[in-house]
């Protein structure tokens, strides 16, 4: 009996990783900065599944996040979905922790393409 006491209160302390605990949302349109997110990060789109999202890093890493429910995609300023995404897109991601510090994917926006121009002299 104490034995799946201590499991269920295990189980209640460390929810599935990908789980997002729920926070008071802004009114639409009250705030756009992303008060869930605690990093950004900028590169290109490599890959998504169902589960999880990789990205490469400006320096060269490739980094892996979970996808949930909760994950919103963007592309010009509008909702989108993941298959509207392309590998060598660029992105900023905003990522959250969960209780086991797994790292979740919040908000992926496409990025305008970097311009190889360089301005005009005058």
């Amino acid at each position: 009996m104490p034995t799946a006491f201590l499991l269920v209160a295990l189980l209640l302390q460390y929810p599935y990783p990908g789980t997002v605990p729920r926070t008071q949302q802004s009114p639409a349109g009250s705030n756009p900065a992303n008060t869930d997110a605690v990093a950004t990060f900028n590169g290109t789109f490599k890959s998504a599944d169902k589960k999880n999202l990789f990205i490469d890093t400006e320096d060269g890493n490739t980094m892996r996040m979970y996808i949930t429910r909760e994950t919103k995609f963007i592309r010009d300023d509008k909702r989108a979905k993941v298959s509207d995404f392309h590998s060598g897109d660029p992105v900023i991601v905003d990522v959250a922790r969960d209780a086991r510090l797994n790292m979740l994917a919040v908000r992926i926006t496409a990025a305008p393409p970097k311009s190889d121009k360089k301005p005009a002299r005058e």
